[in-house]
Formats: C-alpha cells, sequence, structure tokens
C-alpha cells in the first residue's frame, strides 16, 4: 500500500481498480462541520461503470478527547484514527462489494440481526449473495427476499421465523454510496400468482422517482404532484407487455410517505368512505376519485406511511379491499 499526502488530500494509488483520493471538504457549513472530508471513489474498471466518480461523506466522530473518522458505504461501516487511514478498508470494502461487474442495487437489511445483503440486478433477474453461502436469484425481488429469508431463518441469522423478524429494503445511492430508505413501494399480491414487489425511491436531486422493473429503471419526473400514479402507470405498463400483471389495479402503491401522499391528494377529489365491518372492530378508509380511477386509502397505524388500493368503479374497488383484508387475516 502507498498513500501520498497532497495539501490535504490523500490519493490511494493501488493496482486495484478503484482509485480513492480523500479530500478536504471545502463547503463552509454544519455539513462540513459534522463531514470535514470526501472520500472520492473514480472507478477504473472495477465495474461496467468506468469513469464513474462517488462522493462519500467521512464523518468525524469524538469520543472524549479523541476523535475518530469513518463513512458509510452501502450499509458498512468503517473507521479509523485518521482519514487516510481509511482507504485500505474501503477498498477492501469495495473489492467484497462488486461482484457481476457491478455495485449492489439494494441491500437487505436484518434489522436485530445487524447484518447486511448486497442484491444486484443482472439482466431480467435480481441475486442475493450471502458471505460463503448460496446465491438467490429470481426475477422478482419479492420471491429474493423470501427465499433469504427462509435461508436465514434456517441458518439462526434471523432467529424464530414471524412477521417481527424480517428483511428491510434499502436503495444504494448513486452519488455516495449511502443507503436509501424507499418512499413507498409497488406490490402485487394476487392469489395463485407470483408476487411482485419493487421499492420506489427519490433521486439524489430529488427532481424524479424511480424503481426497477423489466430488466431496466423505470423514472419519472416530480414536476406534477400525481408522479405516484405516474410511475404506477408505467410500472404496470411494461409488466403487463413482460407478461407479468394481469391487471394493472392488481398492482399498487404501498407505504406511501406522508409528503407524497399529501402531494397526491390535492389531485383527487374525495367522495363517501368505504367501511368493511368486522365482529372485533370496523374499518373505514377514504376513498377517492380521479377522472375514471377510484382510491381507497389505508393509513398505517404504526408509521407515517399509507397503502393505496386502485380500482376501476367502486364495486371493484371495495372488492380488492376485501380481498386484501382477507389475505392480511383482518377479516377473521
Amino acid at each position: 500500500m502507498n498513500v501520498l499526502f497532497l495539501q490535504e488530500e490523500w490519493v490511494h494509488q493501488s493496482t486495484h481498480p478503484v482509485k480513492i483520493t480523500i479530500e478536504r471538504n471545502t463547503a463552509v457549513d454544519i455539513y462540513a462541520e459534522n463531514f470535514p472530508y470526501i472520500a472520492r471513489l473514480e472507478i477504473i474498471n472495477a465495474t461496467k461503470d468506468r469513469g464513474r466518480v462517488y462522493q462519500v461523506p467521512v464523518f468525524v466522530r469524538y469520543n472524549g478527547l479523541r476523535k475518530s473518522f469513518g463513512v458509510d458505504i452501502c450499509g458498512f461501516r468503517l473507521e479509523a484514527a485518521k482519514p487516510m487511514q481509511l482507504t485500505p478498508q474501503i477498498e477492501q470494502l469495495f473489492h467484497t462489494l462488486v461482484n457481476f461487474s457491478r455495485l449492489p442495487t439494494y441491500m437487505f437489511v436484518a434489522r436485530r440481526a445487524k447484518v447486511v445483503f448486497p442484491v444486484y440486478t443482472i439482466g431480467d433477474e435480481v441475486a442475493a449473495l450471502t458471505i460463503g453461502g448460496p446465491l438467490f436469484r429470481h426475477v422478482e425481488l419479492a420471491k429474493v427476499r423470501e427465499y433469504l429469508t427462509d435461508f436465514l431463518h434456517d441458518a439462526k441469522i434471523l432467529g424464530e421465523s414471524g412477521p417481527s423478524d424480517k428483511l428491510h429494503v434499502r436503495g444504494v445511492s448513486g452519488f455516495t454510496l449511502g443507503l436509501r430508505r424507499p418512499v413507498f413501494y409497488l406490490k402485487k399480491r394476487i392469489p395463485s400468482q407470483v408476487d411482485f414487489w419493487a421499492p420506489v425511491f427519490q433521486s439524489g436531486d430529488g427532481q424524479t422517482i424511480y424503481t426497477y422493473a423489466a430488466s431496466d429503471r423505470r423514472e419519472v419526473p416530480r414536476s406534477e404532484d400525481d408522479e405516484v400514479l405516474a410511475l404506477h402507470g408505467l410500472v404496470a405498463q411494461v409488466l403487463q407487455a413482460d407478461r407479468r400483471l394481469q391487471d394493472p389495479y392488481d398492482l399498487r402503491p404501498d407505504r406511501l410517505m406522508s409528503a407524497y401522499w399529501e402531494r397526491l391528494k390535492g389531485e383527487l377529489t374525495a367522495v363517501s368512505p368505504l367501511t368493511l365491518h368486522h365482529q372485533h372492530r370496523d374499518y373505514i378508509l377514504p376513498i377517492f376519485r380521479r377522472h375514471n380511477l377510484w382510491l381507497a386509502v389505508e393509513e398505517r397505524e404504526d408509521e407515517e406511511r399509507y397503502g393505496l388500493f386502485l380500482g376501476r368503479n367502486l364495486t371493484d374497488l371495495a372488492a380488492r379491499v376485501k380481498q386484501d383484508f382477507a389475505r392480511r387475516g383482518l377479516l377473521g
């Protein structure tokens, strides 16, 4: 290993296919105080994205009179006493993360076990890797998560099987390699059909939202307040063309962040709510219309997120809501 010091900049010279430079953060704000350096990762030939540059923030952490520096890359935290000492760690992690000539598209996060698993997009499929274990591949992300979850339960990594112990998906920033929470999900849960489940993310510049479906990135601008429905329509169209979706309303936005719901709500007209009767409680869902689209909203009680149901008319919409509630065991 050979590291050169050049005017507050450390350049890591290596035979490995990524050039790592630690640079002083020249911004004059609170961000620069918390992240005094930037790790600049330039792809030489490590991945198919030759020439791409990532800007990874380097944080500073104080422990009494001592301080350390660190980075968070794809859910992995690296720390060292000095910024320059991060370079060999970053290079080793980068080498581990690059598979199939690419960096991961997603990371599966097991919160309780405190482990993460990289997920790669390879043509029509996604693939999840386990260290020293099997590789799980499928055309649907939902099936890959199911396979990996079963394996981790059997391996006693996730503990006892159940809804409280599951894998969470995060996106990987194309700018900082940090983890990004989905702003909502597009999912299909229809009996006797293969599930579809795709997280949706906001772009780094905040101008678009995107997801991956049918072998490509699907993206719509945020210039209008109906971007949720626009992306839903786009993904439904490509899934139908790919013979993976029979009815566009079988696909629905779920766990929508409140800010996105408030933007969409302004484009809708409220009508009378839908009430589902159960022996222990009644479920009341607000109903909205937009042209020929009917929409029901389920507010998540444990988080500020919203599930949407779509239908051609009120009868169609009510049937879809009842089917999903029954599938989840909410109607007895």
